[in-house]
């Protein structure tokens, strides 16, 4: 009987809050006992469970009126405690929650102590975990910034141990994340008490390390993204409150700083706040001095890499002091800074069509695609037809002639747009290629000439595996049979895969009903071939391929043919158990 004041929990429940795969792990932990030290403290759940280390990990569950409200575990995927130790311990709990000892707030239980108690307490935890001595530095805030200042150095040595005490381990970047989002509450407490000072010093300290840390550990989940993430937030709330120009200059030179690491290190959106803060809050004459950075940052030479950086600050000048430029200013801005669909789209706005179409001439085919909307957009979509139209011949990219082709067709304009569809297709000759080309010559009227040429060419060019795949999407099984041996020896083979599978098994799919022999024929070469090849799935597959066969003998009325055939694949195949199993299984 529950005897807890808690929400009762069902097994469907738990499954549903841990996932059907960390349930069924789970459920085998409870079953072997691994789940002890259980507690119930307040509204939440606690417990240790033995797992693959040899440390019990540490889990809890927190329910909540509606159910199971959170929960934690420090295994390396026990985020948010969806994972196998977590379904162990509710499992526990729906199980026989008498085994929960009810015990106080941890508030409770140290209230009741006296400081000697306390202070030997405190020295015992620290004589088994010595690791927790470095927090003894921290300070506890209490007040408005009238005492002395917050020591970075204190903060950064937290950090910095860390991240060492975390590197090189797989997972244990979680737990890191843990202890950093610890100092960030201490922060947001500073914040509370609107001690702006401490707490962005605070901030701007965790952040620095973090990004300069950030290689010794695989944050593949980004779990060190809500770290940063959440001191930039709080940052921003600095900046806001922060009158003393000094402190607000230092704010805005570590905002920019993780904008500009984020941006160095390829975009991943970590800080992802940091250059709308700036936007939002920095006066006029921040502005001025934030650009100077931006404009030290950005770097010279003729690669990717830097290209992309220019772009990007670019980009950000423009955001800062758009507003303000004349259109000189902003070109040379664009200009400098490769961003050219700025660029074009200033142009046009100022009716220097030339200049515009001069620029769009002397891009690259990727980018010309990306200049294309802005000619549209402006009335100026023939003359993009026509840069495009010269650049053609010279390109290598298809997506000149597809964006092209969908304007002809836009437009109405299908006889231009045809040869460009046809053009399409042998770049990359498949079925739905096809498809469109069909649709289109027959909409001109040109597909009965078209497509007797098109298929002399593919066969020319040994795509029967093409070849095949066209018949049977016209449904032309006969062609289809006849061309899928010529399409073994291709360039594809035998196994040439869609997504419907092997095309042999494509076309004895289609032969069922007008050519059951060869279909029985195709179906029986695939088995052996699975066969051949091994493996529980194989035998699967073969097992149902021979599913097929027999119905078509049976429909044949040769039900003694199929029944020597199974015999004689049993027997060739006789010390193969799984084979057998899997056919027993299938009742072949």
């Amino acid at each position: 009987m529950n005897m807890h004041p808690l929400p009762a929990l069902t097994i469907s429940d738990v499954e549903r809050w841990v996932g059907p795969a960390s349930f069924q792990r789970g459920q085998s932990y409870f079953k072997h006992g691994h789940i002890f030290n259980t507690r119930c403290q307040g509204s939440t759940l606690k417990a240790q469970c033995h797992g693959s280390q040899i440390q019990p990990y540490r889990v809890e569950v927190t329910l909540g009126p509606a159910g199971i409200a959170s929960g934690e575990c420090s295994c390396p995927v026990g985020g948010g405690g969806h994972c196998k130790h977590a379904a162990a311990l509710l499992l526990e709990w729906v199980n026989d929650p008498s085994v929960f000892q009810e015990v106080p707030e941890l508030e409770t239980l140290l209230a009741g102590r006296s400081q000697a108690e306390l202070i030997a307490l405190i020295c015992k935890m620290l004589a088994r975990y010595p690791d927790l001595e470095a927090l003894l530095e921290l300070p506890t805030p209490a007040g408005a910034g009238g005492g002395p200042p917050l020591d970075p150095e204190l903060i950064r040595r937290q950090v910095r141990n860390a991240f060492h005490g975390a590197a090189g381990e797989w997972g244990a970047v979680y737990g890191l994340a843990r202890e950093l989002l610890q100092l960030v509450e201490l922060g947001d407490a500073y914040a509370g008490q609107q001690n702006w000072r401490d707490a962005a010093t605070l901030y701007e300290t965790v952040i620095q390390e973090t990004l300069e840390n950030y290689g010794l550990v695989e944050d593949e989940a980004g779990d060190l993204h809500e770290v940063v993430n959440g001191c930039v937030s709080g940052l921003g709330e600095c900046l806001e409150a922060t009158a003393d120009s000094a402190q607000r200059e230092a704010i805005l030179r570590a905002l920019f700083d993780t904008y500009r690491w984020d941006v160095d290190f390829g975009g991943i959106d970590m800080g992802y706040e940091a250059p709308a803060i700036i936007l939002q809050q920095a006066t006029p004459a921040e502005r001025v001095r934030v650009i100077e950075w931006v404009r030290a940052a950005i770097p010279g030479g003729d690669s990717w890499g830097a290209a992309y950086h220019r772009q990007v600050y670019g980009g950000f000048i423009l955001d800062l002091e758009g507003d303000q430029l004349d259109d000189a200013a902003f070109l040379r801005i664009c200009r400098e800074t490769g961003r050219l669909n700025d660029l074009v789209e200033r142009l046009l706005s100022l009716g220097r069509v030339d200049e515009a179409a001069a620029e769009a001439r002397q891009a690259g085919d990727y980018p010309l695609l990306g200049l294309a909307p802005h000619f549209v957009g402006h009335g100026h979509g023939e003359l993009m037809e026509n840069i495009i139209r010269e650049r053609l011949p010279a390109s290598q990219d298809s997506r000149l002639s597809e964006w092209l082709c969908n304007r002809y067709q836009a437009q109405g304009r299908l006889a231009e747009a045809l040869p460009l569809e046809e053009g399409l297709f042998w770049r990359h000759p498949d079925t739905a290629g096809y498809q469109r080309l069909k649709e289109l010559a027959q909409a001109v009227g040109t597909w009965g000439r078209l497509r007797p040429e098109l298929m002399a060419r593919l066969k020319h060019e040994n795509r029967y595996a093409l070849v095949t795949q066209i018949h049977l999407l016209e449904g032309e099984v006969g062609q289809a049979l006849e061309s899928l041996p010529l399409s073994r020896s291709a360039p594809w083979g035998w196994g040439y895969a869609a997504a419907s599978g092997p095309l042999s098994i494509q076309v004895a799919r289609a032969a069922e009903a007008g050519y059951p022999r060869q279909a029985m024929q195709l179906y029986t070469e695939a088995v052996n071939k699975l066969i051949e090849a091994r493996g529980r799935e194989n035998y699967t597959q073969a097992a149902a391929y021979l599913v097929r066969v027999r119905e078509l003998y049976q429909r044949l009325g040769e039900l003694e043919t199929w029944q020597t055939l199974i015999a004689d694949i049993r027997q060739q195949n006789r010390r193969l158990r799984a084979l057998q199993e899997e056919l027993t299984q299938a009742g072949l």
